[in-house]
């Protein structure tokens, strides 16, 4: 054997074992046959499937058909040319990802840019180099490969995102609460599947309360996570340390956020009140947090500036940089309402002035929203009304706290009542009569039928011993009388208690008393919140 012959054989034989296999189906369209011929079999000599179109309109078919993974297609053919061929495969929802490669004789940049604004993803130029048309033809599968990986990543990490949003809300409960000198609402919308804010409402011995809201610093998945450690920290400081107050309870939560993030980039802002009834007033600690709005009466009132200032979690300073010193108190007064927020709601950006809600605004909106006595669930409406004035709210994770302290002058009763028919039966008539003083025969016998069939079902179903208690409170305004029931009895299934209106039989035994409830109130909000049943029922005022 010479060795002009060795050298070729050895040529082969290496450019054997480096010869890659692509894989992959692609899709040649060509109007002229010897031209798909070749195509066919050099690239079935690489591993790749290759599907044959004439044309642009059979090239179509297939592509609806077997959905290849490449279209490698000439730009000059009949009726179709390879620039409408790619325009309609990028104009289909179905095809539009599938990449396509112009095959073409043409070198003027007016037409490479023609097929790149059409979607066209990369040009061979006749006559081409079979080893370039390998490599880019190539490039391009594993390019579609990469992209469909990802695809598939995007789409796990969206539904293990979902589920971890969902996870967490089931840790954030909006349910309201509702005590005797205060009703509490809350509105969390998360900007992602997950957010960053953490808040909760405690109830605690004696009648005291705990508020906080905070605000993790960052978004994606590392605050969400922050946020429920910090939910749960905060947590059980508050009930293990409430007499201690709020400074005490945020100074050991500054210890032990320090402790376990370590990082400089990962803190929180946090609003911290504890309500104390003997002195009807807030004790209140702000770590870097935006102020409460306060508004009574339509009308605004400032909020006592304290100390504080470092966020909770920040590693910089004393290591207790809260004293009892820095902690605000806050006197209340009958129908002051309280919004705790997070600077998602004055940071919101208006959609057409770029400009930011601001403090100001978000004041201004909050005293609509509290001074109509219509709007019951207000942190929605609050949200609701910053949307309409036109500000993107979707940015960041919003929170919004109203606390509404009650009137005194609007309770007409307030009691706990024995687990007892003859209780049950003496209540409601109390309570039919105090309404009639003030609104007309309908609406006090529509308040006493409520009672008694929500006592009597406690009574009969809750599983609670005949020296229980349940608590009741009855109030009154201009516009509406709301009646509020509290029962530590066994859990209710409040989905269906709620749906029993439209698909219970409701002469049915226990479904009864569900159905009439449902009706005669106005509205109905049945809730479980600190292992109590919870139900407010409104009834709206006549007009005189």
């Amino acid at each position: 054997m010479s060795s002009s012959s060795t050298g070729l054989t050895e040529n082969v034989i290496a450019q054997n074992a480096f010869k890659p296999d692509l894989g992959g189906t692609v899709l040649v369209v060509d109007d002229e046959l010897p031209n798909r011929l070749y195509l066919k079999k050099l690239l079935s000599s690489y591993g790749c499937e290759v599907l044959q179109a004439p044309d642009g309109s059979t090239a179509l078919e297939i592509l609806h058909a077997q959905r290849p993974d490449l279209v490698l297609a000439d730009v000059v053919m009949p009726d179709m040319d390879g620039f409408e061929l790619c325009g309609a495969i990028k104009n289909l929802p179905a095809t539009r990802d599938i990449p396509v490669i112009m095959v073409t004789a043409k070198g003027h940049i007016d037409d490479l840019k023609r097929g790149f604004d059409l979607g066209a993803m990369d040009y061979i130029r006749k006559p081409f180099d079979a080893r370039e048309l390998v490599l880019r033809v190539g490039n391009a599968l594993a390019l579609k490969r990469s992209q469909e990986a990802l695809a598939r990543w995007k789409r796990r990490m969206s539904h293990e995102l979902e589920l971890a949003g969902t996870i967490q809300q089931s840790m954030f409960s909006d349910v309201p609460c509702f005590a005797s000198p205060f009703e509490i609402r809350i509105k969390y919308r998360a900007s992602m599947d997950v957010g960053g804010d953490a808040y909760d409402v405690i109830a605690l011995p004696d009648g005291r309360c705990c508020v906080y809201l905070a605000d993790v610093s960052g978004h994606g998945v590392a605050p969400a996570m922050i946020s429920a450690m910090l939910k749960a920290t905060a947590t059980e400081l508050v009930r293990s340390f409430y007499e201690r107050g709020p400074a005490y309870i945020c100074n050991e939560l500054h210890v032990r956020l320090c402790a376990a993030l370590n990082n400089p980039s990962y803190y929180a802002t946090l609003f911290m009140a504890l309500y104390e009834p003997e002195e009807d007033r807030w004790v209140c600690m702000n770590c870097g947090h935006p102020d409460p709005i306060l508004v009574v009466d339509g009308q605004p009132l400032p909020f006592p500036k304290g100390g504080g200032g470092i966020p909770v979690g920040m590693p910089l300073g004393p290591t207790r940089p809260y004293e009892e010193a820095d902690q605000t108190i806050l006197e209340c007064s009958a129908g002051l309402q309280i919004l705790l927020y997070t600077d998602g709601l004055s940071e919101a950006m208006h959609c057409e002035t770029g400009e930011e809600c601001g403090d100001g605004a978000l004041q201004r909106f909050f005293i609509r929203v509290a001074s109509d006595p219509s709007v019951i669930e207000k942190p929605d409406a609050l949200l609701d009304l910053i949307e309409k004035e036109n500000y993107a709210i979707g940015n960041d994770d919003c929170t919004a706290i109203v606390i509404r302290m009650t009137d005194p002058a609007h309770i007409l009763q307030e009691e706990y009542i024995p687990i007892d028919l003859n209780a049950v039966s003496e209540s409601c008539e109390e309570m039919e009569r105090l309404v009639l003083e003030h609104v007309d025969e309908d609406v006090a016998a529509r308040v006493r039928l409520v009672a008694m069939e929500h006592a009597m079902n406690v009574v009969e179903h809750s599983g609670l011993d005949a020296g229980s208690t349940m608590w009741s409170q009855l109030l009154i305004n201009e516009h509406s009388c709301q009646l509020i029931f509290s029962d530590a009895g066994r859990e209710w299934d409040h989905t269906a208690a709620n749906a029993m209106e439209f698909d219970g039989d409701e002469y049915a035994e226990g479904g009864r008393g569900l159905t009439i409830t449902n009706i005669a109130a106005d509205s109905v909000e049945r809730y479980r919140r600190d292992s109590q049943n919870v139900v407010s029922y409104l009834f709206r005022r006549q007009a005189d």
